[in-house]
């Protein structure tokens, strides 16, 4: 499968984070317009025998240091 367009929802946009494929799944993120009111929406789109198929996906960390870094252990 390799994703060809995609159009998102009214109040929405689509950056950077776009797999078109070639693969067995394709995967995007549509960021809110209002960073502050809602969440982005990581998608996974898939091939099935009825037409492709959209499906909301938790969303991964950004980059690695994004994440809380681990706490040291007591001595």
């Amino acid at each position: 499968m390799y994703l060809v367009s995609w159009s998102p929802a009214d109040g929405y946009h689509v950056d950077d984070d776009v797999s078109r494929g070639p693969g067995a799944v394709a995967r995007l993120e549509a960021e809110a317009n209002d960073d502050d009111v809602r969440d982005d929406l990581a998608y996974e789109i898939r091939c099935t025998p009825e037409g492709p198929r959209a499906q909301v996906v938790p969303d991964a960390p950004d980059a690695p240091d994004d994440r809380d870094e681990p706490e040291a252990p007591d001595d």
